[in-house]
């Protein structure tokens, strides 16, 4: 077994429902859920990594290049 370690600065993109929150939302207002968001995103990369994983940052916002 080879044990490997990703580098940072991946990117991953979410589909993710939100209240109040549409295409047409500022970022601002997307990042008032950042505990919502995170959640999500925790639980999402434990399931792709049970192995276990770290998180030093995290930015986010709307994806508006769909």
């Amino acid at each position: 077994m080879t044990h490997i370690k990703l580098a940072p600065n991946v990117e991953f993109k979410m589909d993710i429902n939100l209240d109040n929150i549409t295409d047409t939302s500022r970022d601002y207002d997307v990042q008032q859920h950042k505990a919502e968001i995170y959640q999500e995103f925790e639980k999402r990369l434990a399931q792709a990594f049970p192995e276990g994983f770290k998180i030093d940052s995290m930015d986010f916002g709307l994806d508006k290049q769909q």
